[in-house]
């Protein structure tokens, strides 16, 4: 109760000021930050990435959630395939989310008090993990593997941050091994992949993904390559698949990587409980996802009349919905304790100023509690992966989405394959775009 202790050794006048200024403040923030990201999903959803990046460059000077701002641009810019501009932005957002990484006294008091968007957005576990990907693979884009190195070694150090509950992302494990396999570290991509297999296996419950097809078969390549018979062996019976790299010898891969649909969105809900140290039921706003996840639409490569079903490698909706019920616990928690200090307050003031000062102070509360509903939901609801192995020479890829059997939509890619070696190309598809947009990006 300390923080009752400050409202009651204060001014009442100025503290129910104070208080109404916070809570105004927060709401109009939330209000500008929520209009925001409805209207920039609202241009993802009708196939415009380019004009919710230019939406949200206009807006975000009001925002002031530097972390948000710039997690929200890089993924734009990486959607109209500015990958260096991308990069420049997540540089932004992780050097801020660890100077962030630990919370101040002041913003503790502030959530304590106000509410938990008083509190600077650090980013949930998974997307503190995730921008290393994505800057991965902006490197991966425009021919950086070194770098793209770099990001998947800084995704191991954040993801063992967390001691005895690391935050294992099985993704993050699978790219780590083809880019050490892009870089010719085979060693190093066994590790990974081996990794990787294991994560999966840990996290079904969690991500609510089994090992994809397309990892076995790398795995069961590398191992091959190693030549570790006994290995191999033994994962092939555990796969039930018997490995045969006949057809791949003396060729190159593709690697095609798809960013498939939108992540959730946060909203808040209220609900009412019971707070026994004052004896009375309490509302308390809360953040949710409401409804369960969409399918994604079915996605292929097409390469000179083949075709080649994409694998699902990371599913974020699930990870985000996982990662605040872990979390609400904690938020309810801290809720209640507001709502709880708030209602003494206004009790307090009431006692000594009146009834309109008591009043007073219990709008003030009332209109300083909202929900924490900030999320990085620009991210896809999924990531989608797959390799396929090409003679050398040049292609035009086309990334199809499909619905009922037929093509809604294509994304061309030129891509050079040469013998023994990876070529990458990527996408994020939400919804059909224009065919003067594709053009443009496509001649990026």
């Amino acid at each position: 109760m300390k923080y009752l202790t400050i409202i009651k050794s204060s001014h009442l006048k100025r503290a129910f000021v104070l208080l109404m200024m916070s809570g105004l403040l927060v709401l109009q923030g939330c209000s500008h930050y929520s209009a925001k990201t409805q209207g920039v999903r609202a241009k993802l959803e009708s196939g415009r990435p380019d004009l919710a990046l230019r939406e949200f460059e206009q807006q975000s000077h009001d925002n002031n959630d530097k972390v948000l701002t710039h997690l929200h641009k890089g993924m734009l810019k990486r959607m109209v395939g500015e990958y260096q501009q991308s990069n420049k932005d997540f540089e932004v957002a992780k050097k801020e989310m660890q100077d962030l990484y630990t919370t101040s006294i002041t913003r503790s008091v502030g959530s304590a008090v106000v509410n938990d968007t008083v509190r600077e957005y650090a980013g949930d576990r998974y997307e503190q993990v995730l921008i290393h990907s994505y800057m991965a693979l902006n490197y991966l884009a425009i021919g950086q593997v070194d770098s793209a190195r770099v990001e998947v070694l800084q995704a191991d150090v954040k993801m063992r941050e967390w001691g005895e509950t690391p935050m294992e992302d099985p993704f993050v494990r699978y790219l780590s091994g083809i880019i050490f396999e892009a870089l010719g570290e085979y060693d190093q991509a066994l590790v990974s992949y081996r990794k990787a297999v294991n994560v999966y296996k840990s996290t079904i419950n969690k991500h609510g993904l089994p090992v994809p097809n397309q990892l076995k078969q790398d795995l069961l390549r590398m191992l091959s390559y190693e030549g570790l018979r006994d290995e191999l062996q033994q994962y092939e019976s555990e796969f039930g698949i018997k490995f045969n790299n006949a057809d791949e010898a003396n060729k190159g891969y593709l690697i095609a990587i798809l960013d498939n649909g939108l992540g959730p969105a946060k909203s808040q809900h209220t609900i009412r409980t019971w707070a026994p140290t004052i004896r009375q039921r309490l509302k308390l706003a809360l953040p949710t996802y409401q409804g369960r996840a969409k399918p994604t639409r079915a996605a292929r490569v097409s390469i000179n009349d083949q075709y080649y079903d994409f694998n699902t490698v990371e599913n974020i909706d699930g990870m985000a919905r996982k990662a605040l019920e872990e979390e609400m616990p904690a938020i309810t928690v801290r809720a209640l304790a507001r709502m709880v200090i708030k209602h003494q307050a206004s009790k307090e003031a009431e006692k000594r100023g009146g009834g309109l000062i008591g009043l007073a102070f219990k709008v003030g509360g009332m209109v300083s509690e909202v929900a924490d509903t900030r999320s990085w939901s620009s991210l896809p609801q999924e990531i989608q992966l797959i390799r396929i192995p090409l003679a050398a020479g040049s292609y035009n890829a086309q990334i199809e989405i499909m619905a009922r059997g037929k093509v809604i939509d294509s994304m061309a890619h030129a891509a050079d394959i040469k013998k023994g070696r990876l070529t990458f190309i990527s996408d994020h598809w939400v919804a059909p775009r224009p065919k003067d947009l594709k053009q443009a990006q496509a001649a990026k």
